[in-house]
């Protein structure tokens, strides 16, 4: 008779997906400093050539529409829009901003489904078992990708 093994659960480390977040709110608080007070912002991400005269591909814009706000957290919806947004999904998320605690976090990705901390694996829709932590990634990405292109864009202007 064969015995088999057992994966051992996984367990979320609370470090890490914290760090995560907290640095995803201070991107945030930097590309959207006006975020108090307005309800909605399109931000051009453009990326220059190296010698900063001519953008390296089309226009893009992160649109940031602000859904629910009370006095401890503001729940955002974050997306893409591009010239080229026909030939591919453009990324989708609402991330929850909590302002005590300095913390953002990725609620729903793309789908609208709510992304729970952990999943037991293997699952129905395969979820990853990590899958938290890893939208919570993508938005830092996401972020790291979208913030230079924002405030050099805003310097070009200036």
């Amino acid at each position: 008779m064969k015995k088999y093994l057992t994966k051992p659960r996984h367990r979320v480390n609370l470090l890490r997906l914290q760090r995560v977040c907290e640095t995803n709110y201070l991107r945030l608080m930097k590309l959207l400093p006006g975020l108090f007070t307005a309800e909605y912002f399109r931000l051009p991400v453009q990326h220059w050539s190296t010698d900063g005269h001519h953008p390296v591909h089309q226009q893009e814009w992160l649109v940031v529409r602000v859904v629910t706000r009370s006095p401890y957290t503001t729940l955002i919806e974050l997306k893409m829009e591009a010239e080229w947004g026909n030939l591919c999904t453009t990324p989708q998320a609402e991330v929850r901003l909590y302002h005590d605690v300095r913390m953002a976090e990725t609620v729903t990705c793309k789908t609208g489904q709510i992304v729970l901390p952990r999943y037991h694996y293997p699952n129905v829709k395969m979820y990853q078992p990590d899958e938290k932590e890893q939208h919570n990634q993508f938005l830092a990405q996401w972020l790291d990708y979208a913030l230079p292109a924002c405030r050099a864009d805003s310097e070009k202007t200036e």
